[in-house]
């Protein structure tokens, strides 16, 4: 009996280690660090994703669903057709394109999924992932594409909220700290045309992502 509880409490221990393990893993963990066509079939890219955990860590499920262009546009899609990938692992992702040339200085971004969390992340790499939330607050964002200024709308006010804006590298380019209301007005000011990422938190909790296209035209 005592060899029995002996071995279910560390199986029970190893399950808790196992667990926060998992838990620590973030959307910084991932580095797109290749990109090539398949010669054999038209339209096909391979995506070569590190992942920079430990040798016993181990995400299940991971894909890649989205290719994400500079301009904004959508130019691949991928197929869930992985089982997992070990932590200090280097492994392809299959994605469907709309080219069958690689682009010269090819710059996209990439929907990553694992477990149940969902990444953005940049190629070339910038080891700097933004974790997408899985709430579902509705809200929209019109004029998009914008040149000047944008509003971004929610179907309930937020209090004491905050808008982040992140470019395709994944680094923090504009801040707005607030108390409450239902829209809020994005400007350029001094940003470069391209693709961006909104973020909006309340408080302390993350609730939603958006993707904004700041135009050339102004």
């Amino acid at each position: 009996m005592k060899s029995t509880f002996n071995f279910l409490t560390v199986a029970f221990l190893n399950l808790i280690f196992v667990c926060a393990k998992a838990q620590s893993i973030t959307c910084d963990d991932f580095c797109l660090t290749d990109v090539r066509m398949d010669n054999s079939t038209p339209y096909l890219m391979y995506v070569t994703l590190f992942f920079s955990g430990d040798n016993d860590d181990f995400i299940n499920y991971p894909w890649i669903s989205e290719v994400i262009n500079d301009q904004g546009d959508t130019v691949g899609v991928g197929t869930w057709d992985f089982f997992g990938q070990f932590g200090n692992t280097s492994n392809d992702y299959a994605v469907t394109v709309d080219f069958d040339t690689l682009p010269d200085n090819f710059n996209a971004t990439m929907v990553f999924h694992y477990d149940t969390s969902v990444c953005l992340l940049s190629f070339p790499c910038s080891m700097t992932g933004i974790e997408i939330p899985n709430e579902n607050h509705q809200f929209s964002i019109y004029p998009n594409p914008f040149t000047s200024e944008t509003t971004l709308h929610l179907e309930r006010p937020l209090n004491y909220y905050t808008i982040k804006m992140f470019d395709l590298r994944g680094l923090l380019v504009k801040q707005i700290d607030a108390q409450s209301g239902y829209d809020i007005t994005l400007n350029r000011d001094g940003l470069g045309p391209g693709l961006y990422f909104v973020e909006i938190s309340e408080g302390k909790k993350r609730i939603g992502m958006c993707k904004v296209i700041l135009s050339e035209n102004f």
